[in-house]
């Protein structure tokens, strides 16, 4: 019974890591220590204390440098072009620049995926959450639509 006690707390923490750790800490070399990031905040009612074992730690910092390695995490992005032929690099150059006039805010990736020309955008997390820039993109991108992709890290400190 103490066996599967210690693998379901490890699985939890791997679980919750997934979510929350497994993303850059704001481009820093090193791994900052989120614990002591959670227990610096201050809040209305009081401190938090977190009080766990070192190991814990270990692995939950073993596996934010996985995740490092691995350069992006599962998530959505908009397709608003993807083309072939001689003219479509020279258009998807046209449909990177309109849809940055229209939607500064949000990022925009060139991809040659042999032998296509795609332009991509942003960095969702969910489809859901892609799908409220979607309704604004297809508008000025009728074509446009979401794809599975790897995206960048989410910032932590918004």
């Amino acid at each position: 019974m103490a066996l599967f006690k210690k693998i379901s707390t490890v699985l939890l923490v791997l679980l919750f890591t997934q979510s929350v750790f497994g993303q850059s800490f704001s481009n820093s070399t090193d791994t900052e220590d989120i614990f002591i990031k959670i227990q610096d905040k201050q809040v209305s009612q009081g401190d938090i204390l977190v009080f766990q074992d070192m190991r814990i730690n270990d692995l939950i910092y073993n596996h934010v440098e996985q995740n490092k390695r691995k350069e992006g995490v599962p998530g959505f992005r908009i397709r608003i072009f993807s083309d072939l032929g001689s003219l479509a690099r020279d258009n998807s150059q046209d449909a990177k620049a309109k849809f940055y006039g229209l939607f500064p805010e949000i990022p925009i990736y060139l991809e040659y995926v042999s032998p296509y020309f795609r332009v991509v955008v942003g960095d969702y997390r969910t489809k859901i959450d892609a799908l409220k820039d979607f309704k604004r993109v297809k508008r000025y991108f009728p074509s446009a639509f979401i794809v599975p992709d790897k995206i960048n890290y989410p910032n932590l400190e918004e």
